[in-house]
C-alpha cells in the first residue's frame, strides 16, 4: 500500500499540526532565549540540532512508564498466530500503511488489533479496519488490558517525540517493534526488549514478527526483558533527573 493511497486519512493531521506564523515565531523565540532544552528522546535532540539559531545545551530525559508492572506472562503456543497490537491514531505520520503491509506479508502467522481513531476519511483505511480487529477508543485501563492479551506491540511511527504508549507496552510485557523516529530507542534495548527497525520498511517489521512467531522461547525472553526494562523507567526517575538537572543549571 503506497503512502498516497492513504493521503485523505493523514493529510488532515498534518494540517492540524501546522502552527500559525505567530505561534512558530513564539516557539523560535523560546528556543533562542533558552540556555538548556530538555527533550524526551535522541530523535528530538537530533531534530533540534537543525535549528538555525544559536547552539543549545540539549539534555535527553526520557518519559516514565506506568508504576504497575504486569506479572510475568505465558506466551501463546507456537501453533497459534502471533497476536499483534497497535495503539495510536490511524494516520500515516504513525506509519500505519507500513503496519498494514507488514501484516499482509506475514499472512496467517499473525492477527492484528488496532486501537485508535481514524483521522479524515479513506476508503482503503476503512477496508483494512474491517479486515482486522479495530477499536476506535478505550479507557486507559482497558488498553493496558488489551496489551496483556497480545504478544507484541508494533509502532512504526515516522515522527514522534516520545511515544508514551511504547513504555506502557513494555510495562505489560510486550516486546516492541518500533522505529528510531518514535523515541523508542531511548527506552528500548534493541534485540533485547524488541527491535528498532528502519522507518518505511514493512519487510523489516514482517521479518521480526515471523521470528517471534517461530521462536516462542525468544518471545518469552523478550517479554520478561520488557518488564524488567519498564521497571527501570518509572516516573519517579524522570522527576529525580529533572530536579537534578535544574539544580545543576542553577549551580
Amino acid at each position: 500500500m503506497e503512502e498516497a493511497e492513504l493521503q485523505p486519512a493523514w493529510k488532515g493531521t498534518l494540517n492540524a499540526l501546522a502552527n500559525s506564523e505567530a505561534k512558530c515565531a513564539f516557539k523560535d523565540q523560546e528556543l533562542e532565549l533558552a540556555d538548556t532544552v530538555v527533550v524526551p528522546s535522541t530523535f528530538v535532540k537530533d531534530t533540534l540540532a537543525l535549528y538555525p539559531g544559536s547552539a543549545k545545551n540539549i539534555v535527553i530525559n526520557p518519559f516514565g512508564v506506568p508504576a504497575k508492572i504486569a506479572p510475568p506472562r505465558t506466551v501463546t503456543d507456537a501453533d497459534k498466530p502471533l497476536r499483534v497490537l497497535y495503539v495510536g491514531s490511524l494516520t500515516q505520520r504513525k506509519g500505519i500503511a507500513y503496519l498494514f503491509e507488514a501484516i499482509e506479508r506475514a499472512g496467517k502467522a499473525v492477527t492484528l488489533t488496532i486501537i485508535g481513531r481514524k483521522v479524515g476519511s479513506s476508503e482503503l483505511l476503512d477496508q483494512y479496519c474491517e479486515k482486522h480487529r479495530w477499536i476506535s477508543t478505550l479507557p486507559h485501563p482497558e488498553i493496558l488490558g488489551e496489551m496483556q492479551n497480545h504478544d507484541v506491540f508494533v509502532f512504526p511511527s515516522l515522527f514522534e517525540g516520545m511515544a508514551l504508549v511504547t513504555g506502557e507496552a513494555l510495562s505489560q510485557g510486550l516486546p516492541v517493534i518500533t522505529t528510531p523516529n518514535s523515541g523508542g530507542a531511548d527506552i528500548l534495548r534493541d534485540a533485547v526488549d524488541g527491535w528498532i527497525v528502519p522507518i518505511r520498511n514493512p519487510a523489516a517489521i514482517t521479518e521480526r514478527l515471523l521470528q517471534l512467531h517461530d521462536d516462542r522461547t525468544l518471545l518469552k525472553q523478550m517479554s520478561d526483558s520488557a518488564r524488567q526494562r519498564a521497571a527501570q523507567l518509572d516516573w519517579q526517575g524522570y522527576k529525580d533527573r529533572t530536579i537534578q538537572l535544574v539544580r545543576d543549571i542553577l549551580a
